[in-house]
């Protein structure tokens, strides 16, 4: 029951908004009694935890599918982590949103933002692994990296940026534009 609700809370905050969420509508969805969320979430807050979590878990899956199917090299398992992380904001942009808004957070060392520590290790663990020539350093490499793949989902997401091609086929460019900064 607590993952039927859990993609029920899912289904409402990429069909409309997250203010919609409630834990009397998660048991709609989900065909159970309005009562039936208490037992697994005691406030909306937990239940919103508890989705974001989640999130961040199956975006981690999909960064280390990717990293590991794109072969030894490091910059291109960093691009592939990189490219996940586009196709999954791209796919879920509320989610996405949400899993980024620091008011969703119950307390600094809760279950979303342990979710979201081993999100963010995927991406630094790829980083250490290239080379950064210049003297660029791992940090300021996750920044950029970060930045570059964070930038691209927000901007494309809002609608900011207008392309004339696949969002994915831009990403992959602007991926690939940083083999110089990630190679040695």
């Amino acid at each position: 029951m607590r993952a039927a609700l859990l993609d029920a809370a899912t289904q409402l905050i990429e069909a409309q908004t997250d203010d919609k969420v409630s834990l009397r509508a998660c048991a709609r969805l989900a065909g159970v009694s309005h009562a039936a969320p208490a037992h697994y979430f005691p406030t909306r807050a937990a239940l919103i935890s508890a989705v974001l979590a989640h999130a961040f878990d199956k975006l981690t899956e999909a960064m280390i599918a990717a990293r590991d199917a794109a072969g030894d090299d490091p910059f291109d398992r960093l691009k592939g982590t990189g490219r996940a992380y586009v196709a999954f904001g791209l796919a879920h942009p509320a989610l996405y949103t949400m899993m980024f808004r620091p008011t969703y957070l119950q307390v600094p060392d809760g279950e979303m933002a342990e979710a979201g520590g081993r999100c963010g290790a995927v991406l630094g663990e790829a980083v250490a692994a290239t080379p950064r020539p210049g003297g660029l350093t791992v940090a300021a490499g996750m920044a950029m990296a970060w930045t570059t793949v964070h930038g691209f989902v927000g901007l494309v997401s809002n609608g900011l940026v207008l392309l004339d091609e696949d969002p994915m086929t831009t990403a992959e460019r602007i991926l690939e534009q940083q083999r110089t900064a990630f190679s040695g």
